[in-house]
């Protein structure tokens, strides 16, 4: 199955690019002798008018063979062909010829994408408001299940949808129209601007960010400090509570509305306790059912000494960043720089776009404050085909999980509409993210390591054929992508090459001398090699480790 993967992935790539040439050769009249996939001895083929259609041995590449190229010119204008030679074509026309190879490789992954994600993605969370973080736009403007239904006049019904609309606003004061008890109404926010990086640390993006998120915190607490009564009577920081006094609790907002609806003398509380195992190597903990009484008439999580569980750390790293500062697990962070946070994925955030400087977290432990400061790292890890990738690193942990709505089930026209502008979206990013990499890389910046060959590329091609259909087109797209662009660098034999070569061609207003093309092809083709010994090298050493480390 490997190699059915990796024939049909290269297969239908090299097709794709080479029916670009192909077809730009057609438009523009000139005659098409071959078009060959792979290289070497003919397997199969067939001949249809001009054109010999061929699959050949070596399934790494293909081309278009087309009368009056490379190094067989037609001068002799008695050949009937004579117009039909591509040396004959104007500048332009031999440029686009070139670049329509590239183009369609740069187009394939849309049509893909939009099959993948009207396939898989059928349904959205509805854009009801979750989380408010501290110190954002939405505080005391939005309420936790505000259900947002327009923005700026245009409707809203899923989250995702929304989320872009407040991205592309920051600064700008946007109308927000939401439903609150029933009731519609009308509030004014103007989302802040704030620099996201990518997971790979290569790019950045100016958002604009209200400060809201879909999910809510679940039901899982921390205790205030030791002698309030929550902690006397037997509830501890990490404690999961699922019941008040017979009810089902899921995030810490219902505990808050069944505190304050408890009309009982005493409280029954039923909880799950993560309880920390004997293991050899690592954490690892079991959560156990445990029933907790608290006597007295308690009607706030603050009468009862507890908290949202969301800021306290459950994990610290040895001789991590985390350690360095003095947290330890238990802790509640209540600040960053100054600003109260009360969202734990809110902080990391913050600290993730910002890694390279030093940060103050003020911090209560057992209900006193201090501050410390944290120094975040940037580790290299190595992924799952041996690729060598950045990640910021931290060294704290928190065990609060994330309670999501229940999704909305999308129209055929609404997963038309996100499959199509969302396919657009994503292929204009990979592309734009694959040529900021390529930058970085002549910079300095990025490792040669990334590179990757044919081995790559196959043992990716069985991986995602193996996983699915839907994994199987992601990759294809990526790769398409990966080799429209790579085909564009200026190097001699590559499409950017020879577009480099009728650049100066159309500058100097005449052809370059046949000795001049033919040095230029040798360098191209040196050049070529080193990228290809490069390649292989890399991919044989990820395979020796992926198999022997």
């Amino acid at each position: 199955m490997a190699v059915i993967y990796i024939v049909i992935l290269i297969g239908v790539l090299v097709f794709v690019h080479e029916f670009g040439h192909y077809i730009a050769a057609r438009f523009f009249k000139v005659k098409v002798l071959s078009f060959s996939i792979g290289f070497g001895p003919r397997l199969f083929g067939f001949k249809r008018g001009d054109t010999s259609w061929d699959v050949r041995l070596l399934p790494l590449g293909g081309y278009v063979s087309m009368y009056g190229t490379e190094f067989e010119e037609v001068t002799d204008k008695a050949d009937p062909d004579y117009e039909r030679a591509y040396n004959n074509k104007p500048i332009w026309q031999k440029a686009i010829i070139n670049l329509a190879g590239p183009l369609f490789n740069l187009l394939f992954p849309i049509p893909i994408l939009f099959a993948c994600y009207f396939a898989t993605v059928t349904d959205d969370y509805p854009s009801q408001i979750g989380q408010i973080f501290d110190n954002s736009p939405a505080v005391g403007v939005l309420e936790s299940g505000d259900l947002i239904t327009a923005i700026d006049g245009e409707p809203v019904k899923y989250w995702t949808p929304m989320r872009k609309l407040v991205s592309r606003r920051a600064g700008e004061a946007v109308e927000f129209t939401l439903v609150r008890d029933g009731e519609t109404r009308t509030v004014t926010i103007t989302p802040q601007e704030e620099t996201r990086r990518d997971a790979m640390d290569i790019m950045r993006e100016n958002v604009g960010r209200i400060g809201v998120s879909v999910d809510m915190a679940s039901s899982v607490i921390g205790i205030v400090h030791s002698q309030v009564p929550a902690a006397l009577y037997g509830l501890q920081t990490f404690d999961e509570i699922v019941s008040i006094n017979g009810k089902s609790v899921r995030t810490y907002v219902d505990v808050e509305r069944e505190l304050r609806h408890n009309r009982a003398d005493a409280l029954q509380i039923g909880v799950l306790r993560p309880v920390l195992l004997d293991v050899p190597y690592g954490r690892v903990y079991v959560l156990a059912p445990i029933d907790v009484t608290i006597p007295g008439n308690y009607t706030t999580a603050q009468s009862l000494g507890i908290a949202s569980g969301n800021m306290y750390l459950s994990d610290i790293d040895d001789n991590s960043p985390a350690s360095r500062a003095g947290l330890e697990r238990g802790d509640r962070v209540v600040a960053l720089d100054g600003e109260s946070v009360n969202v734990f994925h809110s902080m990391t955030a913050k600290l993730q776009n910002d890694w390279e400087n030093p940060h103050t977290l003020t911090v209560l432990r057992d209900g006193k404050e201090f501050t410390t400061t944290l120094q975040l790292e940037k580790l290299t890890i190595t992924g799952e085909f041996q690729e060598e990738y950045p990640i910021i690193y931290s060294g704290f942990y928190h065990r609060t999980t994330y309670v999501m709505p229940e999704k909305l089930t999308k129209t055929v026209g609404e997963r038309i509409s996100f499959a199509a502008s969302t396919s657009v979206e994503m292929t204009v990013k990979a592309s734009t993210m694959l040529v900021v990499s390529i930058v970085r890389m002549f910079q300095g910046q990025v490792s040669t390591k990334s590179l990757g060959g044919p081995i790559l590329i196959g043992h990716m091609a069985s991986k995602a054929g193996q996983e699915g259909i839907d994994s199987f087109l992601r990759m294809m797209a990526i790769i398409s992508i990966n080799l429209g662009i790579l085909n564009l660098i200026p190097i001699p034999l590559f499409d950017g090459g020879k577009l480099a070569i009728l650049f100066v061609e159309a500058v100097k207003r005449g052809p370059l001398s046949m000795r001049t093309r033919q040095m230029i092809a040798y360098i191209g083709l040196a050049l070529v090699l080193l990228l290809l010994m490069l390649a292989f090298k890399n991919d044989i050493e990820r395979l020796w480790n992926l198999f022997f480390s």
